[in-house]
C-alpha cells in the first residue's frame, strides 16, 4: 500500500515479515512498533477501515539508520 506521497506503508505485522532482524536484534514486536507509530517515533496513520496501523517505510528505515547510530557511539574503544 502506499500513501498520497508515493511513499511504501506496511503494517507492524509486515515489517517485521520485511525485517525479521528486528525482531532478533531489538526484540521489537508488532504492538511494539505499533507503540512507535502512537508516540510519533514512526510516521503513518492508524486505518480505522482495516483496524490497523500503516507505517511508511523510509521513516523506519530512518529510526534504524539513528538506533545503528546511537549504538556505535556507545562503543568503548581500549586500544
Amino acid at each position: 500500500m502506499t500513501n498520497e506521497n508515493n511513499e511504501d506503508m506496511l503494517t507492524p505485522s509486515q515489517i517485521l515479515d520485511k525485517y525479521p532482524e528486528l525482531k532478533k536484534k531489538f526484540g521489537w514486536t508488532a504492538k511494539d512498533i505499533g507503540l512507535l507509530l502512537k508516540n510519533k517515533l514512526l510516521q503513518g496513520h492508524y486505518n480505522h477501515s482495516l483496524r490497523k496501523s500503516m507505517i511508511t517505510e523510509d521513516s523506519l528505515k530512518s529510526l534504524i539508520r539513528f538506533a545503528n547510530r546511537q549504538i556505535e557511539n556507545q562503543l568503548v574503544d581500549i586500544t
